[in-house]
């Protein structure tokens, strides 16, 4: 169980923090604009966002049942 929860709280950490570079990257992009490199680097954020909170939500769907 305690595995269970390291990698749950690696998830979360990793989400947060891919989370507040998106926000960063929004306000940047809002403000001032993004070049070329920062847009891939966006994207490839907000891919990865997705993963995790895929892989997040399996792991709390497993955890209930």
């Amino acid at each position: 169980m305690d595995l269970k929860k390291d990698k749950d709280s690696e998830l979360r950490a990793e989400l947060s923090r891919l989370m507040a570079e998106q926000i960063a990257s929004l306000q940047k992009r809002t403000f001032l604009g993004l070049d070329e490199k920062e847009l891939r680097t966006e994207e490839e954020r907000l891919k990865r966002i997705r993963e995790l909170s895929a892989d997040f939500l399996a792991s709390l769907k497993r955890e209930n049942q």
